[in-house]
């Protein structure tokens, strides 16, 4: 196994003390470095990557109900522009704030995958969009690639993400059924953000033991409850779970060997 007793300390410990997230305890990234915050929202999905080369890639952009909360976590982060915006599922509670934030941050590309949904074509501007397939895999820097794992015809996608030594399975849906088709690529992920809010059956006993992760991260929704069957599976096969409507703000400081969880 490849999980360490105190991580699972530090999880308890964090349940107890959320995370403060304050800009000016973070280090200037090195230009071999990254961070990748994931945002506790009100509402809804977010997280921002930040690399040492002054890019700013932003996953989902939560419900409008959180769209105070995100600003402010971006101004946190001194974000002035943001390259690129990624909507892993069409959902308002993940691009509700695309319109806004594709102003503000001068967003110079907004990728998806299959065809948008009414909700989300409203925010999306359709001169900067991408559309990504099935097994593609994109370099985003020199250092960070990104694969395209599974990619529905109704806009889930799910993402492998890539920074040296250190990989994070980025999931959209929360069925077990979805567990095959990204078993198909070899995943050794150290982090796992589950699918739907925790709301379903996936990852299963079987695929977490194939995976084997480190830490899993949980975002919430306003009207969500996750599945306490799942959040068990996670603590018994000695996996950190991170709800971030708990805890807060999390960030990744990743380099090319290794990472730690900033609090």
């Amino acid at each position: 196994m490849k999980k360490y007793c105190f991580l699972s300390i530090c999880s308890a410990l964090l349940l107890v003390y959320p995370v403060i997230m304050e800009s000016d305890t973070l280090d200037v990234l090195k230009e071999n470095e990254l961070y990748m915050a994931f945002l506790s929202l009100p509402d809804g999905e977010s997280t921002l990557i930040q690399t040492g080369k002054e890019e700013n890639i932003l996953i989902n952009t939560g419900s409008p109900k959180s769209e105070e909360k995100l600003l402010t976590l971006l101004e946190e982060f001194e974000i002035s522009t943001i390259d690129t915006l990624i909507l892993t599922k069409q959902t308002i509670d993940y691009c509700g704030n695309t319109e806004r934030l594709t102003k503000r941050y001068h967003i110079a590309n907004v990728i998806y995958t299959g065809k948008l949904s009414e909700a989300c074509k409203a925010q999306v501007s359709p001169t900067i969009t991408t559309d990504w397939k099935q097994s593609e895999m994109h370099e985003m820097t020199k250092d960070l690639h990104i694969r395209v794992l599974d990619a529905e015809s109704t806009g889930e996608m799910t993402l492998g993400i890539i920074f040296g030594q250190t990989s994070v399975l980025y999931m959209s849906n929360s069925t077990v059924e979805d567990e095959e088709q990204i078993s198909q690529y070899p995943l050794d992920p150290h982090i796992i953000k589950i699918g739907d809010y925790g709301r379903g059956n996936s990852p299963s006993e079987s695929f977490l033991e194939k995976i084997d992760p480190h830490i899993s991260i949980l975002f919430g929704c306003e009207e969500c409850k996750p599945n306490e069957g799942l959040i068990e599976r996670l603590n018994e096969s000695w996996i950190d779970v991170y709800p971030l409507k708990r805890i807060g703000t999390t960030i990744v400081k990743m380099d090319m060997e290794n990472y730690d969880i900033l609090s």
